[in-house]
Parts: structure tokens; C-alpha cells; sequence
């Protein structure tokens, strides 16, 4: 036998040892027409899926959340969505979209009715320092809200108040007009942080005689529900929580107040409340928790930092029926006779407009005011400060 032999049995048994190693590895698929290399495969679906993943990442910062998207300067933080447009509205749009589920995250019957707080008894105002008074007595001079608030209605804190705030406003442009112009003011309109012009939008609304919030998307509880674009989540730094508050603060001027969209779960995370709304705090403006939790922790952290805020009371339109939300609206108005105010949060929903162009004008002549959610907040301050300075002389 020759040494050329030789060598090639010694090849072709290292060959097939490293064949059979390989087998049993599961480096190699055998099929009908040969081997495939599962290494390779899985290399070049892990390129692939990398260049898809930075071309996907690449055109949501460039070009936002959809089309309803703004463009930040600041970090971008996308919940991706089957909805390309990075927002769920609820009817069907110009476009013939269907109708989505849920604006604040579908809270539970039982929860779309919430009393509002007494004032402070006896006894708690015994416990307040003398220098919370002078806190008091300093939001009700001259701060942002009270600067971009509406002109106070005379005696409108003597008889039962309704304060109609309606929400993620300015991304369903058609609808979001027929809410300033055909509903009656004044209602509250809380533009979404990453609508489009506006500038423009908050603009008209405030003519046809509105007054204006900034609607702040935060971390919802489900998270397969998307809250949109730029989205604060509780797990993000300090530094991080204040870049994207105030991104949002920027969009646009002369509003009196911001309030959450969705924000179960982060409104439920006392560090990371804190630190949006001393964002809130140094610009003077005023907070409203739209309480999509019942454990929400907005209102005590507002309370501890000494930020003026309010709660919200009824949602109008979970159920996108105009029965329901005559109902619900009935159900502020009865809240507001019995705690001299109620604050409602709606949408801009085809029912919702419908109801609320005649509500309105029925309301008043009911005897109930109708008016802006700084009217709610200036009676409110007053109030306290009455009691709390005829307490301690």
C-alpha cells in the first residue's frame, strides 16, 4: 500500500469524524438536497434581523411615531404598536380605520367615578404648619396658570362647578376641531405632546374661547397598550424623566396645566412622580392626575412638594355611546351639588361632541357653571386658605 493511500484513508476517517462530531453538535441540517449550516443561518438571520432592527429604529427617529408624530429633539422612546400611527383613537377616522378600544387604558366601571377630596377638617388643619399658609397664599398670586388661565366667571365659586377637560386632543385633527369649534366654551382642551402644529392648534382653540392643557404620555400598566411617542417610564433616570418632561413643556405655550395620558403604572411610582412634577412646579404651572390608577400616588407627591393640583372625577366616554355619556355627565353634575365641583375628562369622540354641544348650554340653565379647570383650582386655593388662616389667626 503506498504512503499516498495512506494519507488519503487518514483524510477521509478526520473528515468524517469531524462530519459526525458536527451531527451530533447540531451544526448541520441534513435534507434531500444536502447539508445547510444552521451556524450560518443563524449568523446571517441575526445580520438581517440587526439591519432590520436599525433601519426600523433609524426611521422612527427620524421621522417619529407614525404620521401623527412630532420630532424631539430630546431621547426618543418608542412603544411599538400594530397601529403604525403610534396612537389609539377610538372611532374611525377620515382614513376608515376601525375603532380602537380604550382611551385611558379601559379603567373599570367602578373607577370612572371618583368623589373629590373634602377640604382639609378640623383637625387637619390644626396639623398644618403655619408656613404651608404662606404656600397657599403664594399660588394663588402670580403664577404660569393663573397667567394663562381664562378670565374668572363672577360667582362661579358660589354654585355648583363642572370643569369638561377634554383629551389627546390634536392628533385626530378633524375631530379635535369640531371640539373647539362647535362645542360651547369653556372647556379645557389637553393637546398631545406629540400632535402636530401645535402651535397652530392650541392657537385656534384658545380664540374660540377654550382653555389649554398639555396631555403628558406616561408608562401604562399593559404593556401592550401603546401611550405614543416619547413616553415617560418609570424605570428612566432622574436626568432622563426631566429631558422628556420638559420636551414635552416646550411644545407649545400658554397652557395652564398638564395631566397624563394613561400612566397607570407610573403614577403609581413615587420617585418617578417627583421628579416630573418638580419639572411641572418650576414652570408654575398646575397638575391634574387623570387617576387611570386608584392607587396613584399624584396627588401626595403633589401635596408634599406644594404644587397646585387637582384630581380628575368622571370620565365621560369609555363606552363611546351618547346614552353613556349623558350618564356620566349626569354623574359630575350630581358630584358637583353635592362638593360644590366635579371635574370630568373626555375625548374627542363623535358621541362625546355630539352630547356635550347641548349639555352645555342645558347645564347652565340648570344652574350649574360650566367653566375652565383654573376656576376649579383658584376656588379650591381659596377655599383652603380661608380655612387654614381663620384657624390659626
Amino acid at each position: 500500500m503506498s504512503r499516498k493511500s495512506d494519507h488519503s484513508r487518514t483524510h477521509a476517517k478526520r473528515t468524517a469524524a469531524k462530519h459526525e462530531a458536527r451531527r451530533r453538535l447540531g451544526w448541520h441540517v441534513w435534507g434531500s438536497a444536502g447539508g445547510f449550516p444552521v451556524a450560518g443561518v443563524l449568523a446571517f438571520g441575526a445580520v438581517l434581523g440587526l439591519a432590520m432592527g436599525v433601519g426600523y429604529w433609524g426611521a422612527e427617529t427620524l421621522f417619529g411615531h407614525g404620521r401623527g408624530a412630532a420630532k424631539p429633539s430630546g431621547p426618543v422612546v418608542i412603544q411599538q404598536t400594530a397601529d403604525e400611527r403610534g396612537v389609539i383613537l377610538a372611532d374611525p377616522n377620515a382614513h376608515g380605520e376601525p375603532e380602537r378600544p380604550a382611551y385611558e387604558e379601559m379603567v373599570h366601571e367602578h373607577e370612572t367615578v371618583h368623589e373629590p377630596a373634602p377640604l382639609p377638617n378640623a383637625a387637619q388643619i390644626a396639623a398644618i404648619e403655619h408656613d404651608t399658609l404662606d404656600g397657599l397664599v403664594e399660588r394663588t398670586q402670580d403664577p404660569a396658570w393663573l397667567a394663562n388661565a381664562l378670565p374668572a366667571e363672577s360667582g362661579a365659586g358660589d354654585a355648583p362647578m363642572v370643569a369638561v377637560v377634554i383629551d389627546d386632543m390634536g392628533v385626530d385633527r378633524a375631530r379635535s376641531r369640531r371640539m373647539w369649534e362647535d362645542v360651547p366654551g369653556p372647556l379645557t382642551l389637553s393637546f398631545m405632546t406629540y400632535a402636530e402644529d401645535l402651535p397652530e392648534q392650541s392657537r385656534a382653540a384658545r380664540e374660540s374661547g377654550h382653555e389649554l392643557f398639555l396631555h403628558m404620555s406616561m408608562e401604562p400598566g399593559n404593556g401592550a397598550i401603546d401611550p405614543g411617542p416619547n413616553v415617560l417610564m418609570s424605570s428612566m433616570p432622574d436626568g432622563e424623566l426631566r429631558t422628556l418632561a420638559n420636551w414635552g413643556m416646550d411644545r407649545f405655550d400658554g397652557f395652564v396645566g398638564v395631566n397624563n395620558h394613561m400612566g397607570s403604572r407610573f403614577t403609581e411610582d413615587a420617585r418617578a412622580m417627583r421628579v416630573v412634577l418638580e419639572e411641572i412646579q418650576k414652570r408654575g404651572l398646575m397638575f391634574l392626575d387623570s387617576r387611570t390608577s386608584s392607587k396613584t400616588v399624584g396627588p401626595k407627591v403633589a401635596r408634599d412638594l406644594g404644587l397646585a393640583a387637582l384630581e380628575r372625577n368622571v370620565f365621560l366616554d369609555n363606552v363611546n355611546d351618547p346614552d353613556e355619556v349623558l350618564k356620566q355627565l349626569d354623574a359630575a353634575e350630581t358630584l358637583a351639588r353635592k362638593h360644590g365641583y366635579a371635574i370630568a375628562i373626555g375625548h374627542p369622540r363623535d358621541a362625546t361632541i355630539e352630547v356635550l354641544k347641548t349639555w352645555m348650554v342645558e347645564a347652565r340653565a340648570r344652574g350649574v357653571h360650566v367653566v375652565p379647570i383654573s376656576a376649579v383650582m383658584r376656588s379650591r386655593l381659596q377655599k383652603s386658605t380661608q380655612s387654614i388662616s381663620g384657624y390659626h389667626g
